[in-house]
């Protein structure tokens, strides 16, 4: 069998996903590797605009259920023994699987080099990474969801963009701390969760000399509050 799979999903009385996202009727059935254990999951392609990035929510069997409870009872040091060796029983219930994009090499490596740098800011700054499998034939990285709002998705009423402009400085000041600056500046790859922002699409971080850092945050701040802004007034004539 191949690393990955997708195929209709069908309904069985034996498996469940952890989470319940109702109609399914035309999702895909997805599998893959992750350590020793082959995860099956359902779910669908973000939106047409990111085909690469599905959502999905894993199935688990009472067995798996059962395991994991198991495992939860266990001292911390056995956990990650554990954990080393079938990590599929400690992924969440819902994950987000970024595959590589035709002629992105480059890109998806520095992405997952960009995780394994940051380590210390996933799940608060950045998503977790739990690691790389094989999607479709194509490399692609385990990532947790997000439980935030798109800035450019809210709804009324929305976020002030000097708050925004606030969380935006924080979070790239935490990345220029680790001589790190960010890249790809569109308001979607900005979730709004709580007091806070978390970026996603690591692809353009790069590596920097302090003051070259300094610069390109002043510049990609500004350019962003404006998108921010524009993208306010359009609602508002809008409603």
């Amino acid at each position: 069998m191949r690393d990955c799979d997708s195929i209709p999903s069908r309904s069985s009385s034996r498996l469940s996903t952890d989470s319940d996202h109702s109609n399914y009727s035309s999702s895909l059935l997805v599998k893959f590797r992750l350590g020793w254990s082959t995860v099956s999951a359902i779910g669908n392609q973000n939106d047409s605009y990111h085909p690469n990035v599905l959502r999905l929510s894993i199935i688990r069997s009472s067995f798996d259920h059962s395991v994991i409870a198991l495992f939860r009872r266990l001292p911390l040091v056995i956990q990650s023994l554990v954990k080393s060796v079938v990590p599929s029983y400690f992924l969440p219930s819902r994950i987000v699987i970024k595959k590589l994009k035709p002629d992105w090499s480059d890109e998806f490596k520095n992405e997952k080099s960009m995780y394994e740098r940051l380590l210390s800011l996933q799940g608060s700054l950045i998503p977790t990474c739990f690691g790389e499998t094989t999607v479709h034939n194509t490399r692609a990285l385990i990532l947790s969801e997000v439980n935030g709002v798109e800035a450019c998705n809210q709804e009324f009423p929305c976020l002030e963009p000097s708050e925004f402009q606030r969380r935006i400085e924080e979070a790239f000041a935490e990345l220029a701390k680790f001589g790190l600056a960010y890249g790809d500046i569109k308001l979607d790859n900005f979730l709004l969760v709580g007091d806070r922002v978390v970026i996603v699409d690591l692809e353009s971080v790069w590596e920097d000399t302090p003051d070259e850092i300094e610069y390109a945050n002043e510049t990609h701040i500004e350019h962003l509050i404006s998108m921010y802004e524009r993208h306010l007034d359009g609602m508002s004539n809008d409603a």
